[in-house]
């Protein structure tokens, strides 16, 4: 395992992908580093052709999403945000452009970070106590452009602004009827198996044919994001900076520390 505790295992083809950095899986700098490089290795890997992210974690968590202090005018600087958005971005084009199988193995609170990832997969199942969503509006931050593109790729226009203005976080029933994840399994232990069941069945089908239409779907807006990762950054750069999201930040960054003021610098 890596020191940001992403670990693969491969069998049959498919790649399963663990996210297993303690006690919550947050999304920094690092881990979206060795995620991009995961990532690429196994898109290169012609013995691989689909790849399944899940939790490790011991908690019912996916991810707690991106890592608050990345977000955190005082305590990073301008290179570092832009590096940092830089590289989450390319990773997640990759994951969502790319012609193998992806799905996502969803063990309970999923926002943020964790649910971008979740619906640039092919596939998402979740379990019963699972909860996700775009909650940055919540944090005083906007959601970020492309995010919200792929966020109302996958519920539609109405739904996306109902659930993003509100940095809503629906429950895993909601989920499943508007379209967020495609299965809802009761416990940790089974969400697993049911997203790799999922992924077998697709497997016996041809790869260029099943590729080729996920590109016809997926293609423009992949290719708008690509192209958009230095605009997005510069968005996200301004937005962090407003007096409004430093003051938010700052209460969340207390909340953690249990009270405790923000460490000056990463």
């Amino acid at each position: 395992m890596s020191s940001a505790g992403i670990s693969v295992a491969k069998e049959d083809g498919v790649a399963i992908v663990t996210f297993a950095g303690e006690p919550v899986n947050a999304m920094s700098l690092a881990f979206w580093k060795e995620l991009l490089a995961t990532v690429e290795g196994l898109d290169a890997d012609p013995e691989v052709r689909a790849m399944v992210f899940h939790s490790g974690l011991k908690k019912s968590v996916f991810t707690a999403g991106l890592d608050i202090r990345e977000l955190y005018v005082p305590m990073t600087n301008h290179d570092r945000v832009y590096e940092f958005w830089a590289t989450l971005s390319e990773a997640l084009v990759k994951i969502y452009s790319t012609p193998k199988i992806t799905a996502a193995a969803i063990k309970g609170a999923c926002p943020a970070g964790g649910c971008v990832l979740s619906l640039c997969c092919d596939y998402r199942a979740i379990t019963a106590d699972g909860s996700m969503g775009l909650n940055e509006v919540i944090l005083g931050i906007p959601v970020p452009h492309f995010w919200a593109q792929v966020f109302a790729s996958v519920t539609g226009q109405r739904q996306a602004e109902l659930l993003l203005q509100s940095g809503a976080m629906p429950k895993a029933p909601e989920l499943l009827k508007i379209g967020m994840v495609d299965a809802v399994v009761e416990t940790a232990d089974e969400v697993l198996p049911a997203a790799l069941k999922e992924v077998r069945k697709w497997l016996k089908y041809r790869d260029a044919s099943r590729a080729m239409t996920k590109m016809s779907l997926r293609g423009p807006l992949a290719e708008r994001w690509h192209q958009g990762i230095e605009w997005e950054s510069d968005m996200v750069w301004q937005s962090l900076n407003e007096p409004e999201a430093i003051e938010s930040l700052t209460k969340v960054l207390k909340m953690l520390a249990g009270g405790n003021a923000p460490a000056a610098k990463l």
